[in-house]
């Protein structure tokens, strides 16, 4: 029998909770997202408040609450300015005409104005981790971002690689996404003082978290719509990238198929026809359920690597909250 997610809050209710953590964290951005180039403030807060779902501020928030800190929401800015910072820079690399269901920043602003204010975003997120006396806040930020530099280089040396292997596939999105989610929750257990076995846990939590993320990520590309997702699906064959989906089905799928399979990848960057193709041999072969289910399977050991920290007479309201973005984390469709 299939593992089941731990007793989780109704989603209505976690919704609710979320939304209230956003709110200080928009409010620590529009505080904190000053310059004396007042250019700067335009292009960063056209990605900035462009939606998005906050969940690595809201991450630090409840990771601060559960270690025992009801401190201030400002460095909650630090880990939205690194996110969108990537996006940014993300979307000049792509060439990428959307993003959050609009055009993408680069199209209104150009490629160059958007990789400096990218860089930008990212010294202001260091700006504020400074104003933390900790000395293991900022260490954490600095091995967070060197680790995502890593990433960025290693999904542009492995596109266009068809025959790129399931373990260099999860060092790419453990280090691209799922370690500032990671971060998120470290350091806000640093701000609230935690010993290390909590820093751990909360850090451990994350990750597992950011992977679940990402991997649901790469099977909407294969299996969402474009209306549900912000930004344009299948996108990820159209730029050479290589995901779990495709990697499972070009392991599984018959022998005699694997080689169209990777001949109709390889054409995908200029043959939508091949594209659909493709997308569709992934999805007979199921490529797509067995990512979900890999995602599933990160985000209970997400909910595990909580379960040294709730108390016997049960989860605090800031721990439930994390168990409950796990199985949500899963579920969502956007």
């Amino acid at each position: 029998m299939a593992a089941s997610f731990k007793q989780t809050l109704p989603t209505d209710e976690l919704r609710r909770r979320v939304l209230a953590l956003a709110e200080p964290a928009d409010q620590a951005l529009k505080d904190t997202l000053t310059s004396h180039v007042p250019y700067i403030e335009q292009v960063s807060g056209y990605i900035i408040f462009s939606g998005g779902k906050r969940l690595r501020p809201v991450l630090y928030l409840l990771a601060a609450a559960a270690a025992g800190s009801q401190g201030q929401a400002r460095q909650a800015a630090i880990f939205e300015y690194l996110h969108a910072a990537t996006l940014l820079h993300d979307d000049v690399v792509d060439e990428a005409g959307l993003r959050r269901g609009r055009p993408a920043a680069r199209t209104k602003y150009g490629n160059d104005a958007v990789i400096l204010v990218g860089d930008f975003l990212f010294s202001k997120s260091y700006s504020l981790a400074a104003e933390v006396a900790d000395h293991r806040f900022i260490n954490a930020l600095t091995d967070c971002t060197t680790i995502m530099a890593e990433g960025q280089v290693l999904e542009l040396l492995f596109t266009g690689d068809y025959e790129l292997a399931e373990a260099d596939y999860r060092r790419v999105i453990q280090a691209k996404t799922a370690v500032l989610i990671a971060a998120s929750c470290q350091m806000g257990a640093i701000f609230a003082g935690a010993d290390d076995a909590t820093i751990h846990a909360l850090y451990t939590y994350g990750m597992e978290l950011g992977m679940a993320f990402q991997m649901v990520d790469d099977a909407l590309d294969y299996a969402g719509t474009e209306h549900e997702f912000g930004k344009p699906v299948g996108h990820d064959l159209a730029e050479g990238k290589i995901t779990l989906p495709f990697i499972f089905a070009r392991e599984n799928c018959d022998p005699s198929q694997r080689g169209h399979l990777i001949d109709l990848a390889a054409a995908a960057p200029a043959d939508p026809a091949a594209q659909a193709e493709a997308k569709e041999m992934v999805r007979q072969a199921g490529g797509v359920e067995h990512t979900m289910a890999q995602a599933k399977a990160h985000a209970l050991a997400a909910q595990d690597a909580l379960a040294a920290l709730i108390p016997a007479q049960g989860p605090s309201e800031h721990l439930e909250t994390l168990l409950a973005l796990a199985p949500y984390v899963v579920e969502r469709r956007s």
